[in-house]
């Protein structure tokens, strides 16, 4: 349960008029969808489909986005190329599971602490304004406060699998059920 000051974030999008103006879009608008898994919360902001550059003629990012809005039903990750705007939240004590995404992930803590875990058993403790680049390696999260909330919010780029040696590094998710 999200208490009162961790409301769920409110998209807004923007588009252009027929005479070239810029123009907030009624399509996509509104408070995000609260999306629950094991010891966090998470807001799916905005997704591209298709590998960079996007199309943003006629309005096809959004388009593409309406069509596949059965996909917002369980976590995932972008392919390579695609993006995904995700804002998580962990409540006091929340953590996640080890996990790999094949993803470059750009993390900024907005608010609380958090502590990335590496499957090294490295860690760090991250706070409010901090950034983490999470490049496609085995990972863990947890909020270390037994009262506040954290937040972070990722821009996460689908990439190539990552190869070390002879070793891919390809998704795990298995903690996920996934």
């Amino acid at each position: 349960m999200v208490e009162d000051n961790v409301l769920p974030p409110t998209r807004f999008v923007t588009t252009h008029d027929a005479q070239g103006n810029a123009i907030f879009s009624p399509a996509l608008q509104g408070p995000l969808t609260t999306h629950e898994i094991p010891g966090m919360l998470y807001y799916e902001a905005y997704k591209t489909f298709d590998p960079a550059p996007v199309n943003l003629n006629n309005e096809s990012d959004i388009k593409v986005i309406r069509e596949r809005v059965a996909e917002e039903a369980a976590i995932s990750f972008p392919k390579p190329g695609a993006t995904i705007l995700r804002y998580c939240d962990w409540p006091p004590g929340g953590s996640s599971p080890l996990h790999r995404h094949v993803t470059i992930d750009f993390g900024i803590v907005i608010f609380g602490s958090m502590e990335a875990i590496m499957d090294s058993g490295e860690t760090r403790m991250l706070r409010a304004g901090d950034v983490i680049v999470q490049r496609n390696t085995l990972h863990a999260w947890r909020n270390p406060s037994e009262t506040e909330w954290a937040r972070v919010v990722f821009v996460i780029q689908g990439t190539h699998p990552t190869i070390i040696g002879d070793k891919v590094m390809g998704e795990d998710l298995r903690a996920f059920g996934t």
